[in-house]
């Protein structure tokens, strides 16, 4: 984000103010590349679960959350942003796709209620780069509480670098290791084909909950 987008967010309510502008640049209109690699291509794709419940924080327009929801995988898309949920409940009724595949909530990822079994695949992509780097350590121990044991997360980590400003703020693959390895097996850490803007800049990484 530029540097007004940055000032605007760290305003109340901020997050919502950018989408009421029409300021998302994060937020692409079809799923990542990576994303597709691992669901569809890679060997990996056989330790995702098939069933069950999906989360995807931050989901935005929640392209990534009509790609995962399916007749056997329940997608749940969670933003801060009424804007960005309710645009996400319009295009699912334009697209006629039902609740029972892809459901929108509006809430805090780190106090919204957990539906009945957890979570048994999450996809975290421009959440953990967004938040406060100082918050890191509770998104960790919070997706420990959210997916169930033996269940996936996919991190898309992204922006690999070292810039202090943001957001997006710099991510590494320590950091990741840092808050996750607690409670999560790494299973891959991997290069991954990306958008052209972040070609480079990004990894994948999937993680199953001990």
């Amino acid at each position: 984000m530029n540097e007004l987008s940055q000032s605007i967010v760290k305003e109340p309510d901020g997050w919502n103010e950018l989408w009421r502008k029409g300021i998302h640049p994060w937020d692409k209109p079809t799923p990542s590349p990576a994303l597709i690699e691992v669901i569809e291509q890679k060997p990996i794709k056989d330790q995702i679960p098939q069933s069950g419940n999906v989360l995807v924080p931050g989901c935005g327009r929640g392209v990534d959350v009509f790609y995962l929801g399916n007749e056997h995988r329940k997608a749940y898309g969670l933003d801060i942003s009424p804007i960005a949920v309710q645009q996400c409940k319009d295009i699912r009724t334009e697209k006629n796709i039902p609740e029972s595949h892809a459901e929108f909530l509006e809430g805090d990822f780190f106090k919204f209620d957990i539906p009945a079994g957890g979570f048994q695949l999450a996809y975290d992509y421009t959440f953990f780069c967004a938040i406060q780097p100082e918050q890191r350590p509770d998104w960790g121990r919070r997706m420990g509480e959210l997916i169930s044991k033996g269940g996936v997360l996919i991190t898309l980590m992204c922006p690999l670098g070292d810039h202090t400003d943001g957001p997006p703020f710099a991510v590494s693959i320590e950091a990741y290791h840092a808050v996750l390895d607690a409670d999560f097996e790494c299973l891959l850490i991997d290069d991954c084909t990306s958008f052209v803007t972040r070609q480079g800049k990004e990894k994948i990484g999937v993680w199953r909950r001990k």
